[in-house]
Order: structure tokens, then C-alpha cells, then sequence
């Protein structure tokens, strides 16, 4: 599905090209129409040697398309109050749909700004015994960090940070944990990981645990940034019914399926309508038609 959409997308901007293109005048028109910006001279440099060694022309925007100033560029069209939207919409969700758990495991919840991480600083309404956060080691994140926390102890929650890829959880106990919760953190990953995620999950839930995820909905964002992913981070956004047969094949049963900011007329006019997201900040029963989408599912007892 990616790799077809991203075909069509590099059909259409091939269409502002001609073959008569020198490869400079290719490279300046890519910059303009992609990046919107003129080619730097590394840039002209660099990819002109590319292109005489035979990098095809589709490849070129293929890789100008794909790359972090892309999604950088995408992500400053929008005001701080419309990602404030978000964050308002994802803490409703954190407040009132996770379940209370003794014992959690937060995939990708590390929070710069606060030491007890994403998840009790969105309001997390119960506290558990022990709450454990995986996270990229702070000199591997896109914005590094001088600084990392290991061990704390939150009022009665002890939280440990463990410093790792979330592919790999083998030093966790199976069977340990009451929640898993992945909050916008899936789609950071590849498709390749995101399937070891969901197989040491599994394992790692108690009987009749809860994995819970939100993630951004691939049907709406692909309006928002038809040419790339909505971060620079994301390696892979997922339709909605496309995740759900993923966690079925991993034997997950799906318990609660929820949108986060309903988005009808984007949908029906193939068009992101930003105003309509401040119209629907609120959780909602169609997560396909949905900004964002939240699935609980369960290890069941067999």
C-alpha cells in the first residue's frame, strides 16, 4: 500500500519535469516543487554525481520526498495551537480509556520535559506499582539529550527507563505486565519491528492483559502529506483496518476501538480540511474516518 501510494505521488511530480531537463535544471525544479527552496550547492553537487552515475530521476525525488526536511517542512504549516489540538485529544483518551493496571510497560513514552514520563504526565488516572519506559538512548533521538533518567520513584510508582529499539524487549519477564501501552510510537518503527513488537507483547502480558496503541490514521494524514509521513520520524502510518488484521494475526483480541478527531469532509472531499480538526476534538466511534485511531486488545487465556 506505501510503496503504491508513494508511486503515484512521484507520477504526479514527475509530470513537472521534461526529458530536455539538464540535470542542474532537474535538480532546481525538484528543490522548488519538493523542498520549496533553491538546490544548495553540496546538494547540486552531490546528486549531480549521483545522476551521472545513473541514479534514475524518479529515485532522486523518491529520496527528496522521503527525507526529514520533507516532513520537517510539513509539520511547521501548522500552528502550535493545532498540535496542542492533538495533544488535548490524546490526553481525553489517556484520562478515559486506558485501563488501571499494577504493572505497565510504555513503548516510546519518554518525555523530554518531564522525568515520569508521557504517560503520567498525560494524565494518567491511576498509579501503578511499576512503570516501566522504553526509549531510544537520548543520543540516538532526532532532537539528542545530554541527560538520561534510569531509576525514580514517583509518589508509591517506581519508574524505570530502559534505553533500547522497542523491537527488542527479551530482557522483560513473560507474563509480567498488566498494560502495555504504545502511545504514538508503532508507526516510529518498521513494519519488519513493529511485527517483533506485537510477538514479544504477546508474551510479555499477563493472561487477559491489555495492549493498548493510538496511532495516526494513514486514510486522513496521506491528505495532510500526500508527498511523506506527518514526523520526520515515522517510518510507517497505518490504515486503520490494516493494523487491526495485523494484531488479529498475532492472535490479539480486539477489545475497544476508538477515533480521536473525527474528519467527515476531509474524507468526502480528499482534501485535509485543518479548521474541521478544532470542530471535532473529541474521541469518537469511527476510528476509520478519524485523525487518529486508539485499539485496546487482549492476550487471551489460551
Amino acid at each position: 500500500m506505501k510503496a503504491k501510494i508513494k508511486g503515484k505521488i512521484v507520477s504526479k511530480i514527475s509530470q513537472f519535469f521534461t526529458k530536455e531537463d539538464s540535470n542542474e535544471d532537474f535538480l532546481k525544479r525538484a528543490y522548488t516543487i519538493i523542498l520549496n527552496r533553491e538546490v544548495d550547492s553540496e546538494g547540486l553537487s552531490n546528486w549531480s554525481k549521483m545522476l551521472d552515475k545513473g541514479l534514475a530521476r524518479h529515485d532522486l525525488v523518491r529520496e527528496l520526498i522521503g527525507s526529514t526536511e520533507f516532513s520537517q517542512k510539513v509539520m511547521s504549516r501548522y500552528s502550535p495551537e493545532f498540535w496542542n489540538s492533538i495533544h488535548k485529544v490524546r490526553s481525553e483518551m489517556v484520562q478515559t480509556l486506558l485501563p488501571q493496571a499494577k504493572t505497565i510497560l510504555d513503548l516510546g513514552g519518554a518525555n523530554p520535559g518531564d522525568p515520569i514520563g508521557a504517560l503520567l504526565s498525560f494524565g494518567y488516572p491511576y498509579l501503578p506499582e511499576k512503570l516501566f519506559i522504553v526509549d531510544l538512548p537520548p543520543n540516538e533521538r532526532i532532537i539528542p539529550i545530554s541527560e538520561s533518567t534510569t531509576k525514580l520513584m514517583h509518589k508509591s510508582c517506581e519508574i524505570e527507563y530502559v534505553y533500547t529499539n522497542m523491537a527488542d524487549l527479551s530482557q522483560f519477564k513473560e507474563g509480567y505486565f498488566d498494560l502495555i501501552w504504545s502511545g504514538e510510537s508503532i508507526e516510529h518503527v518498521s513494519r519488519e519491528d513493529a511485527e517483533q513488537v506485537f510477538l514479544q507483547v504477546y508474551k510479555l502480558l499477563k493472561p487477559n492483559g491489555v495492549f493498548a496503541l493510538d496511532t495516526p490514521n494513514r486514510r486522513v494524514t496521506q491528505l495532510q502529506c500526500p508527498y511523506g509521513y506527518i514526523h520526520p520520524e515515522h517510518k510507517l502510518e497505518y490504515y486503520y483496518d490494516e493494523l487491526i488484521e495485523i494484531l488479529n494475526d498475532y492472535k490479539f483480541e480486539i477489545i475497544q476501538t476508538k477515533g480521536l478527531i473525527e474528519l467527515p469532509q476531509s474524507i468526502k472531499q480528499s482534501t485535509f480540511i485543518v479548521d474541521e480538526v478544532s470542530q471535532n476534538l473529541s474521541l469518537n466511534n469511527n476510528p476509520k474516518n478519524s485523525y487518529m485511531f486508539y485499539i485496546a486488545c487482549m492476550r487471551s487465556n489460551i
